[in-house]
């Protein structure tokens, strides 16, 4: 297949806007990785586990609001955080 001659309107479903994002050899690449398969994409990208701890080392007693805007998550949820990680009272 000649991949000079392909724009993205000559793929299928969700394949066309990846073309567009990010290019024909990474499509290919996430075609034969994942064809066949029904896969969903969290909302999140990063894993609680690793938010916990970023959250907890860069906490200074003053900056949960600061913390919650900069992760995209509420006030509460930040300071729901500290308190499992008991930083913050």
């Amino acid at each position: 297949m000649d991949a000079s001659r392909l724009d993205s309107s000559c793929f299928n479903g969700a394949y066309k806007e990846f073309v567009e994002l990010i290019g024909y050899q990474n499509t290919k690449l996430v075609h034969s990785y994942f064809a066949g398969q029904y896969v969903t994409f969290p909302k999140r990208l990063l894993s609680e586990q690793y938010l916990y701890e970023q959250i907890a080392k860069e906490y200074d007693g003053t900056n949960a609001k600061e913390l919650a805007r900069k992760y995209d998550y509420s006030y509460s949820w930040i300071r729901k955080i500290l308190k499992k990680k008991a930083i913050c009272k």
